[in-house]
């Protein structure tokens, strides 16, 4: 089946690992919209803060269209009972409380993923400014990230601009929350609005978001909804033009790994290799190769067969990366610049597993050559082409999502460490998380998550952020790279929403139903959502599994989707797992 193909193919790049996600956002104030404003007081003393969420009420205007959850109460299938999901809290209460003094800024979130290889659609183009290199991009021929790869395009908008938002706007509480519809035929935004709205429909009405949607980023209707700033979780090119929460550049290189590896936090000791300056000329002025390369194929390339100075320079850029992979003893790992959805980490542990790496990287069409031809006049300045080579962690014995909230002060705010689960490949495919351990991990987590915080504040950032811990037996193991002898090391740092970030949010829900442990993760499965509920309706109207996030494929009659599943203890958790994937695909992320 075509969608299962697609979704599925990033995952089998060698040692592949991924990254959780990250970003943020609040929308409070004197537009607020809420058609069932209902006061509610939120269990948030078990995530050690005392939550108390009183919603303000808020009222439509005539210049203020709704396109809101609307009034439902409760959640309808016929014949199935559904519970009211009610969060111990919400973005939007974690962004007042971060920052008091803009809380009356009416925020609009933005959730959705982005790509640098295809566009997603004629009204979201593909990001050249702000390069991230996901899986299509560095394993699909290049000459087949087209326009007309009409298959390619449509997975990634499902994950993209539906399924990655829709997790996040279920934690984002009552909000604006900007989806991006597929495509604008009459059916398409219909099914967008029905996948995502069908979704939210299980929250509390007082914590469901008000979805706004749009074409693409260049057509955000600001003026209409009254929204003052966007924040935002990955970096889209089209957001330039917008009052932000803060800077595209500075969140751009906060979640690179040169970034990471500057930071001062205990990561593993890395090499960074710097790409100097840019392709000195056009492809249009370079050669007869490139401008017959550019007439025929939609990504800009630098060919081999190039005889200008762009193709010079190419060599030169690539030389130095290549040498410095070959003097590099195994194990090590090797992280492109800038990535999304489960892509550009390579964990090398064999010289067979370095020969291939460098076999790929050498190729005429492999990811070193496509990243080095996205370099511009406007982006080489954050170094969007370097490569950090790192000491791989030794002997890990903990393997930590751990995701909390960073205040203006730079205090943060504790949410949970998840346990990741990852595949063969290494690439992260879902999360864990055991309410009466939280405790514990905030203790041996409070002052690397404090020196986290307050790295990334002075930045001027306010929002969700996560970081991917692995823990060894002793200190000192692992050499980092700031020369601190530590069992704790940063091996990812996501300044965005994190793809775990549900789980604490959810600790009431779970823990009342008398649900010690929960994990989301990803699947793909034959048919639609209906079909998927009436299987597991016992888990579902006990309140022990529901849907993160869907989304269908009607023409090829399979659905991609994110759920969170609880039990009573691990064991029970794990034969969950376990038998809701015996019928369903991995999706990476």
């Amino acid at each position: 089946m075509t969608l299962l193909c697609l979704l599925n193919r990033g995952g089998a790049a060698r040692g592949l690992r991924s990254t959780s996600y990250a970003s943020s956002t609040i929308c409070c104030g004197r537009h607020n919209i809420n058609i069932n404003p209902t006061p509610t007081a939120a269990r948030g003393s078990q995530l050690r803060l005392n939550f108390t969420n009183t919603y303000p009420r808020y009222c439509a205007t005539a210049s203020q269209p709704l396109h809101t959850m609307g009034s439902v109460d409760k959640p309808s299938l016929a014949g199935i009972d559904l519970p009211i999901i009610k969060l111990d809290t919400t973005l939007t209460e974690l962004f007042r409380r971060a920052s008091p003094q803009n809380a009356s800024t009416r925020l609009g979130m933005v959730f959705c993923g982005v790509n640098s290889g295809v566009d997603l659609n004629p009204d979201f183009p593909r990001n050249t400014k702000y390069l991230y290199q996901d899986s299509p991009f560095n394993t699909v021929p290049r000459k087949e990230l087209t326009r007309k790869n009409h298959d390619l395009r449509k997975s990634l908008a499902m994950k993209y601009l539906s399924l990655i938002p829709q997790r996040d706007a279920f934690i984002a509480g009552p909000s604006p929350v900007i989806m991006f519809n597929m495509n604008q035929s009459p059916a398409t935004v219909a099914h967008d609005r029905e996948e995502a709205t069908t979704t939210l429909s299980v929250l509390d009405p007082s914590q469901r978001p008000n979805l706004v949607f749009c074409p693409g980023p260049s057509k955000i209707p600001m003026k209409e909804y009254g929204i003052d700033k966007i924040t935002y979780k990955i970096v889209a090119d089209g957001l330039e033009s917008y009052p932000l929460t803060h800077s595209l550049e500075t969140h751009w290189i906060l979640n690179s790994k040169a970034g990471l590896a500057r930071s001062g936090l205990p990561t593993p000791r890395c090499d960074i290799i710097s790409v100097k300056g840019y392709p000195p000329a056009s492809p249009r002025s370079c050669c007869d190769a490139c401008r017959a390369d550019k007439r025929s194929n939609d990504l800009t390339f630098i060919p081999e067969s190039c005889s200008g100075p762009s193709g010079q320079w190419v060599k030169t850029e690539s030389a130095k990366v290549l040498s410095a992979i070959s003097s590099r003893p195994v194990p090590f790992v090797l992280k492109n610049q800038q990535v999304f959805g489960g892509a550009g980490t390579w964990v090398v542990t064999t010289q067979e597993q370095k020969d291939d790496l460098l076999s790929d990287f050498s190729s005429p069409d492999g990811p070193l050559r496509k990243l080095l031809s996205q370099v511009t006049p406007e982006n080489h300045h954050m170094d969007p082409a370097a490569v950090v080579i790192s000491d791989m962690v030794s002997n890990p014995i903990g393997d930590y999502g751990l995701t909390f909230f960073v205040n203006e002060d730079g205090e943060p705010v504790f949410l949970a460490a998840s346990e990741q689960m990852t595949d063969g490949n290494n690439a992260w495919v879902g999360s864990t998380i055991v309410y009466s351990r939280q405790e514990a991990l905030y203790e041996r987590f409070q002052v690397l998550m404090s020196r986290t915080a307050e790295f990334v504040a002075k930045h001027g950032y306010v929002g969700p952020v996560g970081i991917d811990v692995l823990e060894t037996g002793t200190e000192g193991e692992t050499e980092t790279h700031c020369g601190e002898r530590t069992k704790f090391h940063v091996v990812d740092l996501n300044v965005r929403t994190s793809g775990s970030l549900a789980l604490p949010l959810l600790k009431g829900h779970f823990t009342q139903r008398g649900l010690d442990c929960a994990s989301s993760f990803g699947i793909t499965v034959k048919g639609g959502r209906e079909e998927f509920v009436r299987k597991w309706r016992r888990e579902f109207e006990e309140g022990r599994m529901f849907v993160l996030s869907w989304y269908e494929d009607r023409e090829e009659g399979a659905s991609i989707a994110d759920v969170v599943v609880g039990a009573e203890n691990e064991e029970g958790l794990q034969g969950m797992i376990e038998r809701v994937r015996e019928g369903s695909e991995e999706v990476i992320f």
